[in-house]
């Protein structure tokens, strides 16, 4: 279950943060189209050739908001891509997590946890009914041209996209 960190927590994230940014973050290191669109939206499609960071985009972007939400989704073309891509890839969520705010991954229970108790839940286009009933705040959609299931897919995801005041998805393809 999310939870906020206590004052303690916080002064030392604080500082652990402030060091790791000593270097300006991600979004210093990015080029201008691997920023998110200004402004209030709800999606942004990343359709870009192979090497041109989407997936180190997704990544970043994805740690970057279990600051601020609770659940997230992952979805890749197949259950090994979100693993070996999205996950544990050279420039997945764990390669990109800030020192301060690394998660745990779970493979077992497809789940990632973040220290602050986001939770991203991972799922696969090739059995679109796992998402019934899952509910999140922010999902990243990646290789989406490759679904094998794309619309069963997207309307599942899309169903539970309904937490926070702002859901939003990337997909990145």
């Amino acid at each position: 279950m999310y939870q906020p960190q206590p004052p303690e927590q916080k002064a030392t994230i604080a500082s652990q943060l402030a060091d790791a940014l000593a270097d300006g973050g991600w979004r210093n290191k990015a080029r201008p189209a691997q920023l998110p669109p200004p402004g209030d939206w709800h999606g942004w499609v990343m359709r870009m050739g192979r090497g041109a960071g989407k997936t180190w985009v997704g990544a970043n972007y994805t740690n970057e908001l279990a600051n601020h939400v609770s659940r997230m989704v992952l979805i890749g073309a197949t259950a090994a891509d979100v693993r070996d891509t999205m996950i544990e890839g050279d420039s997945g969520i764990l390669q990109t997590a800030p020192s301060w705010f690394r998660p745990i991954y779970e493979p077992s229970k497809r789940r990632i946890e973040w220290p602050n108790g986001c939770t991203a839940s991972c799922f696969s286009s090739e059995e679109p009914d796992r998402l019934r009933g899952v509910n999140s705040a922010w999902g990243w959609l990646d290789e989406f041209a490759a679904w094998q299931n794309m619309q069963a897919t997207w309307d599942m995801f899309s169903f539970g996209l309904r937490l926070g005041q702002r859901p939003r998805w990337l997909i990145t393809t």
